[in-house]
């Protein structure tokens, strides 16, 4: 039977999964997916993400891509994947792709942000959902020191210390941190990221925030190439891959 390419946009929430990625005795993002294609096709669907999130990282824009039969209308694959999809991960985007299309080789752009609940108490509902700060963050400071990731950098300084990745070279090409009470949120957008790099801008920004790193020192981190000079990772939860473009 022929088979037509489909392009998916999923949204989840990470938190019972351990990433996207298919791994051997672990419950994966792509693993329930490509189980689920599998009961509808009847025989193994390959699933290919545009970023492999980690742990706990939760997803507003995922894209991926997969094979499936030519026996089905969009709107009625859409629905049964849906169907049997568990309550934390959903297709919210379903439609035709051309065959070279794919979604890690042709993202341009991406979307991270990382959600910070800043007050003393952490409402029930923001539960690993946002990373809880309790100590004052300096929302000026945090900014300056956003800006100063833009352009095209060496981030070795901000990769996870494990990454074995040819080229660190990336070019961020938005760094804002916005407020709205006590929610702070940092969106970054580059052409491509390194394994645990937002989340370790992150750590380095609120070291900016609480005063306890000067703004400018995101210079010296970036020429040090050197992991062990910038702030602690921080935690999974509060990362969105937000939106690919392509």
């Amino acid at each position: 039977m022929r088979k037509r390419k489909y392009k998916a946009t999923l949204q989840y929430l990470g938190t019972r999964y351990a990433g996207w990625q298919v791994q051997k005795g672990q419950r994966t993002v792509q693993g329930v997916i490509e189980k689920a294609l599998m009961r509808l096709a009847g025989q193994a669907v390959a699933v290919v993400g545009a970023g492999r999130t980690d742990a706990g990282v939760h997803a507003l824009g995922q894209v991926a891509h997969f094979p499936f039969p030519d026996r089905d209308s969009v709107p009625d694959l859409l629905k049964s994947l849906n169907a049997l999809l568990p309550w934390d991960i959903r297709v919210v985007r379903l439609e035709e792709a051309g065959d070279a299309f794919h979604a890690s080789r042709d993202a341009r752009r991406k979307r991270y942000e990382y959600r910070i609940y800043n007050a003393g108490i952490l409402p029930p509902f923001e539960h690993l959902r946002a990373c809880h700060v309790a100590r004052p963050l300096d929302l000026e400071r945090m900014a300056d020191a956003a800006g100063r990731f833009l352009g095209e950098h060496d981030f070795s300084g901000f990769a996870a210390a494990a990454s074995r990745v040819r080229s660190k070279v990336r070019t961020i090409q938005s760094s804002k941190v916005l407020h709205e009470g006590p929610v702070i949120l940092y969106r970054v957008e580059a052409s491509g990221f390194l394994h645990h790099m937002v989340r370790n801008m992150v750590g380095t920004l609120l070291q900016a925030g609480w005063c306890d790193r000067p703004c400018d020192d995101i210079e010296r981190i970036l020429l040090s190439r050197d992991r062990g000079q910038a702030g602690s990772t921080a935690p999974a939860h509060g990362l969105y891959l937000v939106r690919v473009w392509y």
